[in-house]
């Protein structure tokens, strides 16, 4: 049976010692970013794929060179995909999964399961952060994320659930935070009428060569802040 999960002895643990260059992603799952669409589902998710890609890029040159995914459905499985992406022309770019617990993949399906599997082979080391699900797994898996990072991205569109537990814990911890906050989806219209290439763009090479070509718009939309 094909698992996500590996020998201890095949992860790169590398990342405990680059605290400095490694941040940590959190978000909320696919379904709780469509309750009130932009102006489709298709346009929603390519919108907030666009503008993972913005931020995941501006991490990387900001020196990030190692990058802890949730694995989770939704924005840490967007950001794995565009981490593969990444690591095909810059080597230095380093992906660590940090998954809840053994049980983790039964979850998925689909495509989804499809990209599960590929981030997990593609990862240096893949993590798996309890011994067995419980209720408190998967804050677990977060408080290790954080412990390892030297910074947090983040994607809200809720102020309830484990991204907020996750950015809330980040805070305490003194950890610089860049979040997306797209509780207001109003505010991505002016964007998107500006570039409308935002929302045509269905893969991830796509979506780096907008942001080599507009470094900038990630603190231009006005969603975007640091603290």
């Amino acid at each position: 049976m094909q698992t996500i999960l590996r020998d201890e002895i095949y992860n790169d643990m590398t990342f405990l010692e680059n605290r400095e260059l490694t941040v940590c992603f959190t978000g909320h799952r696919t379904e709780k970013y469509l309750d009130a669409p932009l102006h489709s589902e298709k346009v929603t998710m390519h919108a907030i794929k666009t503008l993972l890609t913005l931020m995941t890029m501006d991490a990387y040159n900001r020196k990030a060179r190692y990058f802890i995914t949730g694995m989770a459905r939704g924005v840490d499985l967007w950001a794995g995909e565009i981490l593969l992406y990444m690591k095909q022309f810059l080597p230095e770019v380093h992906i660590i999964a940090a998954v809840p617990h053994p049980d983790h993949e039964k979850r998925f399906h689909g495509d989804e399961i499809k990209l599960l599997y590929n981030v997990a082979e593609a990862s240096d080391a893949v993590i798996c952060t309890s011994e067995s699900y419980t209720k408190w797994c998967f804050h677990k898996r977060n408080d290790y994320m954080l412990a390892h990072s030297s910074a947090l991205l983040g994607v809200v569109h809720q102020n309830s659930g484990g991204t907020v537990y996750t950015i809330n814990k980040a805070g305490k911890m003194h950890l610089p935070r860049r979040i997306l906050n797209l509780q207001d989806y109003n505010r991505l219209i002016p964007m998107l009428e500006r570039f409308p290439e935002v929302y045509r763009m269905k893969m991830p090479s796509q979506r780096c060569a907008f942001y080599d070509k507009n470094p900038r718009l990630l603190y231009q939309c006005g969603l975007f802040s640091e603290g």
